[in-house]
């Protein structure tokens, strides 16, 4: 590994949680649920949580699967965990069986600065396409499953 190659330590991790969500949406699958993998090339922290790009034809996909849904539970799987944390976020529409598998990552001071603000308020993930406004809003009334201990 490089020191003068930032990506190379955060490659493997990436990876992994990606992988990870491979594992994950196979298992939905295999209960008979409709699955979402998205495949972010961007993702930044903003003032009200996070900002993700995602493959324009993903997107057309989720906005076509969320428009008749209601993601009512969700799940946060941090994996790797330093200045840069990595997670797998599970949205589930139970009563539709359908979820949509995200992979994200952020520095942790910067989602810890977002919960800060926040509070006890809500954290969000706006997932949109590259070069379009058009955006898939998440809530999460649980912001704290974002941040590291």
């Amino acid at each position: 590994m490089s020191e003068n190659n930032p990506f190379e330590r955060v490659a493997e991790p990436w990876e992994a949680v990606v992988a990870d969500m491979e594992a994950t949406a196979d298992g939905y699958r295999e209960a008979d649920w409709e699955v979402l993998e998205l495949h972010p090339g961007d993702v930044t922290v903003d003032e009200q949580g996070l900002d993700v790009l995602v493959p324009g034809d993903e997107f057309e996909t989720l906005e076509s699967r969320t428009a008749d849904a209601a993601f009512d539970t969700y799940e946060v799987y941090r994996a790797a965990e330093s200045e840069m944390v990595f997670a797998l976020v599970v949205l589930e529409d139970t009563e539709t069986e359908r979820a949509v598998c995200c992979p994200i990552y952020y520095e942790r001071e910067a989602i810890e600065g977002v919960r800060e603000r926040i509070g006890d308020g809500v954290l969000y993930t706006h997932i949109r396409p590259l070069n379009d406004d058009r955006m898939v809003t998440f809530s999460y009334e649980e912001p704290e499953l974002f941040v590291p201990e």
